[in-house]
């Protein structure tokens, strides 16, 4: 059997936590659902799907969000903190550039 790919370093793990905080505070004001499944937030992230599953439960782990039958949903304070992720990520993007209306 090959060798599996390098673990990931403390600084991909955080990388991959974020990414995946956003793409399920996105999922949620898109109406897709309050509810996420690792699978349901694939499409959207280049991660390995390992590392998502890992990062789910690390989420639960540390209070962001809640399991139940295998889906996963935010934590209020989970929310607030995607919130703010989200916010500070995407608010360069929401604003006019010269000549363009707000």
């Amino acid at each position: 059997m090959s060798q599996l790919a390098e673990a990931p370093s403390a600084l991909d793990r955080l990388q991959a936590r974020e990414e995946i905080m956003q793409i399920c505070y996105w999922y949620q004001g898109e109406g897709f659902g309050e509810r996420f499944t690792p699978a349901a937030v694939m499409p959207f992230l280049t991660l390995d799907r390992r590392l998502v599953a890992e990062m789910f439960q690390a989420l639960v782990a540390d209070g962001t969000m809640e399991q139940s039958f295998g889906t996963y949903a935010f934590t209020a304070g989970g929310k607030r903190g995607a919130g703010r992720l989200f916010v500070e990520t995407f608010t360069e993007f929401q604003t006019g550039t010269h000549g363009e209306c707000t």
